[in-house]
């Protein structure tokens, strides 16, 4: 008996090709939107925290203890080159960059802002993440004094563009006011407005030469061989060097930590909003399939089909017409993330916006295949609720007077 419900229930999807068709698109067209959405927010946000932690954050940092609160030049790392050396032997560490720092104030006869000044070696720093977006000149080298690199939107701020001459003023060790006229080699342009605004770099000796003490290094950053491994190794690190501030990206920036932390939940709750659009689009389909059948229904109850075989072969034929659909919406949910995953989606129209987030313009969409399984049970779940209240009504029938009223 199973057999033949489930038959009469396949012969009814083709019974009425128009409006199987109707629950066919919308299940193709709600599962390929809500995996390709949530492939393009997952791209985004992953883009968006890789970008980040590979430009300014880092997986490590390492700093004097009191430096953070105040970002007061004298307290540099002790024995800084033998600490680097030692991290340089450790197995999990890829990349590390050791740099001054100071904050003040940049100038020109135009305008002035705060920036936080870098102090960078780029003979031994070869992994610096900002030299792939430098739009204009070079990072400052030995071969002029006093050279500095910096972003477009400070450039703007200040009317500044290369060979340019600038003001730096800042704290030296000794609490004294400093600083110096620069020139601009370089112009970076980075996915962050706010980067490119109050960033800027000089060499490590200039701005060294300036704090006072020539052999300052105020912060170490370290890359590790796995971002997920990065809090235990830095326990190790803590054990190691018990005098220092060692913090993980999730300690340094609790923004990316946030987003890491809350990216599944935002994809799910994406396609929870368009699961449930899709459920209203298959209950109204087969709610107006069942009072269109009104008397075939009512005929099969007269003639000895009970409630529960009823019930089910509606059941039945939502599955059907859920079967058909969604893998075809998946398919076609696959080839796009995998075809714009590869040649990424330009959204350079809204640079401005994206760039305040320090989102890039160009986002790449991903999606492992846990989020493809999972997709797939909750349209599976959906289409099953769906199918209920179209089903309900049909226990609601009178045989006879189904009969009589659409005679």
């Amino acid at each position: 008996m199973i057999s033949k419900i489930i038959s009469l229930g396949w012969k009814n999807v083709w019974r009425n090709p128009t409006r199987s068709g109707v629950v066919i698109i919308a299940v193709l067209l709600g599962t390929w939107a809500g995996i390709f959405t949530a492939g393009f927010f997952n791209g985004m946000v992953q883009d968006s925290l890789d970008n980040q932690i590979e430009l300014s954050v880092g997986h490590i940092q390492i700093e004097h203890p009191k430096f953070q609160d105040l970002y007061n030049p004298k307290y540099a790392i002790s024995n800084s080159d033998k600490l680097i050396q030692s991290l340089g032997n450790k197995p999990y560490i890829e990349n590390i960059l050791a740099k001054s720092v100071a904050t003040g104030l940049a100038q020109s006869p135009k305008n002035s802002f705060g920036v936080t000044i870098n102090g960078i070696n780029p003979q031994a720093d070869s992994s610096l993440a900002v030299t792939q977006y430098i739009k204009e000149g070079n990072l400052p080298d030995r071969s002029s004094r006093n050279a500095i690199l910096i972003g477009n939107k400070l450039a703007e701020r200040l009317d500044l563009d290369l060979t340019s001459r600038m003001v730096l003023s800042f704290q030296d060790i000794d609490g004294e006011i400093t600083g110096a006229a620069f020139k601009v080699a370089g112009i970076f342009n980075t996915f962050s407005d706010t980067y490119n605004e109050n960033t800027v770099f000089v060499l490590q000796d200039d701005l060294n030469r300036l704090l006072g003490n020539s052999d300052l290094i105020h912060n170490i950053r370290i890359d590790t061989d796995e971002l997920a491994m990065a809090e235990n190794y830095a326990e190790n690190l803590r054990a190691e060097y018990p005098n220092l501030k060692i913090k993980t990206w999730r300690e340094i920036a609790p923004d990316l930590r946030y987003m890491f932390d809350m990216m599944d939940l935002m994809l799910y709750i994406v396609m929870i909003i368009i699961i449930i659009g899709l459920v209203f689009s298959i209950i109204n389909t087969m709610l107006m399939a069942v009072l269109e059948r009104t008397r075939e229904l009512g005929m099969l109850r007269a003639i000895g089909m009970n409630k529960a075989r009823t019930f089910s072969m509606v059941m039945w034929e939502t599955g059907f017409l859920t079967l058909v659909g969604a893998p075809v919406g998946l398919l076609l949910a696959w080839l796009s993330i995998s075809y714009f995953g590869n040649t990424g989606i330009n959204l350079s129209a809204f640079a401005e916006g994206f760039g305040a987030y320090g989102i890039s313009t160009i986002i790449y969409p991903e999606l492992t295949w846990q989020y493809y399984l999972n997709i797939m049970l909750m349209i599976a779940g959906a289409a099953f609720i769906s199918a209920l209240y179209p089903a309900w009504k049909t226990l609601s029938l009178n045989p006879v007077e189904a009969i009589r009223k659409f005679n």
